[in-house]
């Protein structure tokens, strides 16, 4: 059985091992084999530790938890863009358990927290342009592209990635049913 609770600092090296895992996965070619291999650990660990130590008042991070195993998670940041509202920062699903509904429900406790604020604009995320897994994933949740745009933010090489974004939070809660 798969529970699903807020993130605490004790999370941070499970949450930094699939994240990276999760890169490793799907993002070989985007970024070079030594930052996949030897550098994303371990920069994950530090942005996980530091944003589970000290969460700013907008950050959201839930996961789901399978046996004490953090098998996803998703993190969002509430009202983070003047235009398209709350940012979708992550959401990463362990392949064990990718297609069993555990990204569907995170996408719907994520919007339940956007509905949350009231001034919401909706909800936007970044996936690498390559990353065409995770596009049919956002597509099945009624995400609208919106842009694709060259970005130096992650990794260590300039990458394409694709902007979704969601102005509606029920849709995405009626993607769990």
């Amino acid at each position: 059985m798969i529970a699903y609770r807020s993130a605490v600092l004790a999370d941070a090296m499970a949450i930094a091992q699939l994240h990276a895992k999760s890169w490793q996965e799907n993002y070989r070619g985007a970024f070079s084999d030594v930052y996949l291999d030897d550098l994303a650990l371990s920069e994950r660990q530090q942005v996980w530790h530091k944003r589970l130590e000290n969460p700013i008042s907008e950050q959201r991070v839930v996961v789901a938890d399978s046996n004490g195993i953090i098998v996803g998670f998703a993190c969002i940041f509430i009202s983070d863009h003047a235009v398209y509202g709350t940012l979708l920062d992550n959401l990463h699903v362990s392949k064990d358990v990718q297609g069993m509904g555990v990204g569907r429900h995170l996408m719907s406790l994520v919007a339940k927290e956007v509905l949350k604020n009231p001034s919401s604009l909706g909800m936007y995320l970044w996936v690498l342009e390559n990353n065409k897994a995770a596009q049919g994933f956002y597509d099945s949740c009624g995400g609208e592209r919106l842009e694709t745009v060259e970005g130096t933010d992650i990794g260590d090489k300039p990458i394409l990635k694709v902007r979704y974004y969601w102005s509606s939070m029920e849709k995405l809660i009626r993607t769990n049913k």
